[in-house]
């Protein structure tokens, strides 16, 4: 993956899917128990990500030297502090949702988008974390 993209497809793929979901027209769920789930599975991602970042200081390896060396290990931290913050609105946006009106076109197109960021830029902390630990 070139690193241009990888630096922006969690955005990428959120705004495409918020383009998506507006093409579509499509209907917020009703109910809280979409909110209360993604809220909880979005607190987890942000756990994890702040003790990956943990591990990731405290490690002494090869593969953290050569890291070091490329400079790659500064773009690294900077994915993990982005998937905190991200993962962080997308909590927030989850408890705005208990106190707004979900089903109004704004607060859908925000969440649909926020919400694939969100698990976008997870997935590319933990793929390249599972590489380090793989090879590390």
């Amino acid at each position: 993956m070139k690193l241009f993209f990888e630096k922006i497809y969690p955005y990428l793929f959120g705004l495409i899917a918020a383009a998506f979901w507006f093409q579509a027209e499509a209907v917020f769920p009703t109910g809280e128990s979409l909110l209360s789930a993604t809220l909880t599975v979005s607190g987890i991602f942000v756990g994890f990500l702040a003790t990956s970042k943990s591990i990731l200081i405290s490690m002494s390896s090869p593969i953290i030297d050569q890291l070091k060396r490329s400079g790659y290990i500064e773009e690294l931290v900077s994915y993990i502090g982005q998937a905190i913050w991200v993962n962080l609105f997308f909590c927030s946006l989850s408890v705005v949702g208990y106190f707004v009106d979900t089903h109004s076109g704004w607060y859908s197109l925000i969440w649909v988008g926020a919400s694939v960021c969100a698990l976008s830029a997870f997935i590319r902390v933990t793929h390249i974390m599972l590489k380090i630990f793989k090879y590390g």
